[in-house]
C-alpha cells in the first residue's frame, strides 16, 4: 500500500456534522464508524445517514483514505453495513474483531456479489484469539483483499485484563507480535487510539514507540490529536537528509562498485542505501 497513513481518524457514522469536519482535517484516513461508537438502537439510521452523506460529500474527502468499519460478522447488522459499503464504495472496509480467515473471506464475497471488487479490507486486531490466529488471518486474506490491520487496543486490554503500564510497556510484546505479521506480509499497521484526547505528552510518547516499532501511524479521535500524530509519523529534516546524503554518496563513480563505504566516519552498507531509497519513496517531497 503505497500511501501515507499517519493520522487516521475516527468518525462515527451517525454524526453528519462531525463528518463535514473531519472533510476540513489534514488527515490521511477517515474511517467512519458503525460500530463502537454508535448504539444499537440507532445503528440502521447511522448506516442510513453515513450512506447519504459518502453519496451527497464524496468530493468533500478529496486526497483522504475512506473507510467504513462495520458490524461484526456475529451481528444482524453485517449484510444491511456491507450493502451500504457495495453501493457506497469506499476505498476500504474495516472488519472489527477478526478471529478467523473466514471473515475477510465472507466480507469479500459480499462486496464482490455487489459489484465492489476494488474497494479493499482493514481488519481490526483487538482481543487475544486474534493476535494468536493473526499469521494465519493475513496469509489467507492478501488474496481477498486485506490490505492494512488496526489495533484496537481498548478492547485488547479489555479481553486480556492487562493493565498496560506506562507508556503501554506491558502490551509491547502484544504490539511486536502483530506488526511483526505486518512486516512479513508488507501491509501496513495502524496503532491504537489514545483516549485522553488532551495528554498530548502521552499521544507523542504512544506515536513515538509505534513509529519506533515500524507502523506506519495512528488512529485517533479527535481533531486536536491530528498535528502530533503527524509530526510523529513523519520523518524529521535529518533523517530526510541523511537518506539523501546515502543515496548521493554511492551515487558517485567511485562507490559504484563498494558495498561499504566511509561517510563521514559512519560505515554504510548497500542495505542502508536501501533504507534510505524505500524511505524516500514512502515520503512526498513536501513532507
Amino acid at each position: 500500500m503505497k500511501r501515507k497513513l499517519r493520522s487516521v481518524l475516527y468518525v462515527p457514522g451517525i454524526n453528519e456534522k462531525a463528518m463535514h469536519k473531519a472533510a476540513t482535517l489534514p488527515v490521511d484516513a477517515v474511517i467512519f464508524d458503525l460500530e463502537d461508537s454508535v448504539l444499537h438502537e440507532r445503528k440502521a439510521q447511522a448506516t442510513e445517514t453515513l450512506s447519504r452523506f459518502l453519496q451527497d460529500n464524496r468530493d468533500e474527502l478529496h486526497g483522504k483514505y475512506v473507510v467504513v468499519r462495520i458490524n461484526g460478522r456475529d451481528t444482524e447488522f453485517w449484510d444491511l453495513d456491507l450493502d451500504m459499503v457495495t453501493t457506497a464504495q469506499p476505498d476500504a472496509v474495516l472488519l472489527p474483531k477478526v478471529v478467523h480467515p473466514n471473515i475477510p473471506r465472507l466480507a469479500r464475497e459480499k462486496l464482490g456479489n455487489g459489484g465492489s471488487e476494488s474497494t479493499r479490507i482493514w481488519c481490526m486486531v483487538e482481543n487475544p484469539i486474534g493476535i494468536l490466529k493473526l499469521e494465519h488471518i493475513v496469509e489467507n486474506g492478501l488474496t481477498d483483499g486485506v490490505e492494512c490491520l488496526v489495533l484496537g487496543t481498548n478492547d485488547l486490554i479489555k479481553d486480556s485484563d492487562i493493565d498496560p503500564g506506562p507508556a503501554r510497556s506491558n502490551l509491547i510484546p502484544w504490539l511486536a507480535h502483530v506488526t511483526l505479521v505486518a512486516k512479513s506480509f508488507n501491509i501496513p499497521v495502524i496503532d491504537g487510539v489514545l483516549n485522553n484526547i488532551h495528554d498530548l505528552d502521552a499521544l507523542k510518547a504512544e506515536s513515538e514507540i509505534a513509529k519506533a516499532m515500524g507502523m506506519s501511524g495512528k488512529t485517533i479521535i479527535h481533531p486536536l490529536q491530528v498535528e502530533t500524530v503527524n509530526l510523529c509519523f513523519s520523518p524529521t529534516a535529518e533523517e530526510l537528509e541523511n537518506w539523501r546524503r546515502i543515496v548521493q554518496a554511492y551515487a558517485q563513480p567511485e562507490n559504484a562498485g563498494k558495498g561499504v563505504i566511509n561517510l563521514d566516519g559512519v560505515m554504510v552498507e548497500r542495505l542502508h542505501l536501501e533504507i534510505a531509497e524505500r524511505r524516500l519513496r514512502d515520503y512526498s517531497p513536501e513532507v
